[in-house]
């Protein structure tokens, strides 16, 4: 059973984005009044490659959804090939461990671990739905996402009282009887 998950944007990426190509143009037409439209072209043509250099990476070569079948996990790109990280190989799924090399590390991440301690990085949509399908798809693996574990204790929870319930009404019935 396949289970599509899409990536969240990175807000910060995509406002730094539309604002660098909104200066570009800004800067090729200002250049295009005060000479001619070439000779802007060839004055903004460093901030035009940069901005089509950067968009290219934002869009094609950044993951735009993950992919849990069976027993791994794929993460789509457009442009390149898609990567696959084999689930059975993972032995902890969490939320991000703070580091001082990524101190602006986006608070939505889930990090899962590999048995040879190399750390792949995920940003989904729905948190909780792919940690569940990727725990469903390796039963061994260690889970202590916040949000996950948070859900599933509560529903745990429900379960048991309802269980109970259930125990004690058929144990009336049966001495009622």
């Amino acid at each position: 059973m396949e289970k599509e998950f899409k990536v969240k944007l990175h807000t910060t990426t995509v406002l730094c984005l539309t604002f660098f190509i909104a200066y570009t143009a800004y800067f090729v037409f200002a250049q295009s009044v005060a000479s001619s439209f070439v000779q802007g072209l060839i004055d903004g043509s460093l901030l035009i490659l940069i901005s089509v250099g950067w968009l290219l990476y934002a869009v094609g070569l950044t993951p735009y959804k993950y992919v849990v079948d069976k027993k791994s996990l794929y993460k789509c790109y457009r442009l390149r090939k898609n990567v696959e990280l084999d689930l059975m190989d993972c032995e902890t799924i969490c939320d991000p461990v703070p580091r001082a090399s990524e101190m602006f590390a986006r608070a939505h991440a889930i990090e899962i671990y590999t048995t040879k301690k190399k750390r792949h990085c995920f940003f989904p949509k729905q948190r909780v739905e792919f940690v569940d399908a990727v725990s469903k798809a390796n039963k061994r693996i260690h889970v202590t996402v916040q949000d996950y574990t948070d859900v599933h204790r509560k529903l745990e929870k429900r379960l048991r009282k309802e269980k109970l319930k259930e125990e004690r009404r058929a144990k009336r019935e049966r001495e009622s009887e």
